[in-house]
Order: structure tokens, then C-alpha cells, then sequence
């Protein structure tokens, strides 16, 4: 199962770094040197949360076969993490660097989404074998 969450995930990495590139460098020809940083530093947010996520989903489902318990527990704090990561990063992008709010977040939005579509699909990460 670790397998299928870790080909999955490389699929969407993929797809978040081609559309949070083509977001930046639509950004820097249409509004600037700002703009542009604000949309990196909103991928990189995105991308940072995925790659989270992706150790804690291949984490648990290692677990899950001995203690679905802890499986479980482990989803759960990795659910927290991300939501404190995702504070402390914007913090750090907004206040620290001072990145342009509304470019910052658009970025972020853009390829959360792009994510989200990616890691929906015929491939569920499953065998082939089990899927029918």
C-alpha cells in the first residue's frame, strides 16, 4: 500500500511544481518581481504541506496492518502539524520575508487545488490486483 500513497504522491509533487512554475512565471510577466516571489513562497507552502502529508499517510499505513490504533493516532498528529506548519510558514512568508499578501496566498490557493485534482483519478495507489 506504502508504494501505491508514495507513486501518488510523486504525481502530485509533479503537478504542483509545473503549475506553482507556470503560476510564478505568469505572475513576474503580468505583475512583477513581487508578485513572483509571493507566488513562490505560497507553492512553497503547498508543496511543504503535501510532502508532509505524504510521510504521514505512508507512515500510518505501515502501521495500520500491526496497530490500526496508532495508525489512526498518527493521522491525527499529522493533521496538527500541518495545521501549525501552515501557520508558522505564512508567518514567516507574510511577516519575515514580507511577501505580497494577496500574491502569497493565490499561489497557495492555486496549487492546493491543483493537489487536490491531482490526487483524485483512476489510480487509487492500491495493486492493480485489488482494484477490480
Amino acid at each position: 500500500m506504502s508504494d501505491g500513497i508514495a507513486r501518488r504522491g510523486r504525481v502530485v509533487l509533479s503537478a504542483q511544481l509545473v503549475v506553482g512554475a507556470v503560476s510564478a512565471g505568469l505572475a513576474f510577466v503580468y505583475a512583477g518581481r513581487d508578485s513572483f516571489y509571493g507566488v513562490v513562497g505560497g507553492s512553497l507552502i503547498a508543496v511543504t504541506l503535501m510532502l508532509v502529508l505524504g510521510y504521514t499517510m505512508r507512515k500510518a499505513s505501515e502501521l495500520a496492518v500491526e496497530s490500526p490504533q496508532t495508525s489512526m493516532n498518527v493521522m491525527y498528529v499529522g493533521a496538527v502539524v500541518r495545521f501549525v506548519l501552515v501557520l508558522v510558514l505564512f508567518g514567516i512568508a507574510l511577516g519575515g520575508l514580507k511577501l505580497s499578501a494577496l500574491y502569497t496566498v493565490a499561489g497557495f490557493v492555486i496549487v492546493m487545488i491543483v493537489g487536490v485534482l491531482a490526487s483524485r483519478g483512476r489510480d487509487s495507489g492500491r495493486p492493480v490486483s485489488k482494484t477490480d
